[in-house]
């Protein structure tokens, strides 16, 4: 086996640190989709508010349906079963 020149292993060595500083880099950049970067932090906000106000809507129509429709559960479980005539 022959060894490898010395300037050839700094080469290697320097390479080899370069690229382990672009990986750190590119690990600890924060990425610009993320929730909390301020690209995202507008549309953060309004999915938000959508998603409550969504939420509101549908708390609100199930009172308004329970107060309309009366809900009759079977005694049971049979006469859930059996067709009515």
């Amino acid at each position: 086996m022959t060894r490898v020149p010395l300037d050839e292993r700094r080469q290697l060595f320097l390479a080899r640190q370069r690229a382990n500083q672009a990986l750190r880099d590119q690990l600890l950049a924060p990425d610009p989709s993320h929730p909390l970067s301020p690209a995202e932090a507008s549309h953060h906000r309004r999915r938000m508010v959508v998603k409550a106000v969504m939420i509101a809507m549908l708390v609100g129509l199930g009172v308004i349906v329970f107060q309309t429709v009366t809900f009759n559960p079977p005694t049971s479980i049979v006469e859930a079963l059996l067709p009515r005539f």
